[in-house]
């Protein structure tokens, strides 16, 4: 198992505690702090800049590809998923219990990867998607109450089961509700007690990236390969011809992933054209530019295709070759007639798989960076506001491949990171906090 030293103190000796806030804020304190206009009600306000992770160390070796990885529970668990079929459990504790594996799955149904995979709020249950017809509810622990489900993506069984997939999958807020976002363009809304679902074709290609809004069930966001991030409300959505509430454009090529502030207001995406975006919900894009952005990005999506850069261009090129000719591919895209973004991030590189960005914690940054991986294997870190770059890994201290998901702890200065070295990694605010110890064999792991 693997322990987590938090000594987290700072050059002007501010303490960082490893134990978990409240809940809730204490409501007196808040409203003092801004009467009499102090700082953030979270205590890191003054010394965010002191903690960002800096420091890169492995945690687990794999056998296959690291697809993705995600803390829930208010950070007490990771949960990551590899190319063979395998999600990993780990417990992260608070102080000297560390971090320690607790449960690994062998997976069924997996053709080619685990493409995403969520923990549902209540904890019953793990929900999973690959290259096949359906999306799998296993249960996340014995004693749990959760039961193995198989929920279809169609209803119709054909000889192309295997060419359906769901890229992206979200709980809502009560657990009630699970969403998928598949590679024909639909999103797929199934309601868990009265096993029924709903259909909306939302995209004319693949939707890459699905979620609920923090706040409420009826919101959704979506994102897809056309290059446009939309808005679906519920409450006034008609399934036959199914209309968004709000449109955002901007990209040149396909999106790869998206997040929101949580807040209403922002949401960002990650994208093929090497470039992350900030929306601002109140400011969304006309319907009527939507058809000629879409032009725009299968124009370039036809230029060219980022699932055969690892084929056609990586042979014979070190993984800083294939940036420098992702950033000149960058340069030479079509451009777009309209961009709606607030906030343009460069300086990552995105190819051959979906590679994920995020919005900081608020508890510990304020929310004032999103963080991604890149195809040199580096974590890259943003200012919001400013958009410049405020940390990149160092070559010798990141990853040997693609970093395709990111996840930073919601309390601790600890950014966990997946990627297809087969690497399970942690960049941290302290150098060297894991003692490594290898897995048993049998748990599916080297």
């Amino acid at each position: 198992h693997y322990f987590i030293q938090s000594n987290l103190s700072s050059q002007h000796d501010i303490t960082m505690t490893s134990s978990r806030p409240p809940s809730r804020p204490h409501l007196t304190r808040e409203l003092h702090s801004r009467k009499y206009r102090l700082l953030a009600p979270y205590p890191s306000a003054g010394i965010v800049p002191h903690i960002l992770p800096r420091h890169f160390s492995v945690i687990e070796r794999f056998n296959s590809w690291v697809y993705c990885g995600q803390f829930f529970r208010d950070g007490e668990y990771f949960l990551c998923a590899c190319q063979s079929g395998n999600i990993t459990v780990y417990r992260v504790g608070t102080g000297d219990e560390g971090l320690a594996m607790e449960n690994s799955y062998i997976c069924r149904d997996v053709q080619w990867s685990i493409t995403d995979m969520k923990l549902s709020p209540d904890s019953r249950h793990i929900a999973y998607s690959s290259w096949s017809g359906n999306v799998h509810l296993i249960p996340f622990q014995e004693g749990s109450g959760g039961t193995e489900l198989c929920l279809p993506l169609s209803d119709a069984l054909s000889a192309s089961y295997y060419a359906l997939c769901a890229f992206s999958l979200s709980f809502s807020a009560d657990g009630k509700e699970l969403i998928a976002g598949t590679n024909d363009g639909k999103v797929i809304i199934y309601d868990l007690q009265s096993d029924t679902k709903a259909v909306i074709v939302g995209h004319v290609t693949d939707v890459n990236s699905i979620s609920f809004s923090a706040q409420t069930n009826h919101v959704i966001y979506s994102a897809a390969d056309d290059g446009v991030l939309k808005i679906w409300d519920r409450r006034i959505l008609n399934e036959s011809n199914p209309e968004p509430v709000s449109v955002f454009v901007g990209h040149v090529h396909g999106i790869t992933f998206h997040d929101s502030k949580g807040d209403f207001r922002y949401l960002l995406t990650n994208s093929k054209d090497q470039t992350i975006k900030l929306w601002d919900t109140r400011r969304p894009s006309q319907l009527s530019s939507v058809a000629d952005a879409q032009r725009v990005v299968q124009r370039n999506s036809q230029m060219w295709d980022y699932r055969q850069f690892r084929n056609n261009v990586a042979p014979g090129y070190g993984i800083e070759k294939c940036h420098q000719y992702l950033m000149k591919k960058r340069d030479n895209f079509e451009r777009a007639e309209v961009d709606d973004s607030v906030q343009t991030y460069m300086g990552h590189s995105v190819s051959t798989t979906l590679l994920r960005a995020r919005f900081s914690p608020a508890y510990s940054t304020l929310q004032k960076y999103i963080y991604t991986g890149s195809v040199t294997g580096k974590l890259f870190i943003y200012d919001v506001l400013s958009g410049d770059i405020v940390f990149q890994s160092k070559r010798g201290q990141c990853h040997s491949h693609i970093v395709r998901d990111v996840s930073w702890h919601p309390y601790e200065p600890m950014i966990f990171t997946s990627s297809l070295d087969q690497l399970l990694g942690c960049t941290m605010y302290n150098a060297h906090p894991f003692s490594y110890e290898p897995m048993e064999q049998e748990s599916g792991l080297i």
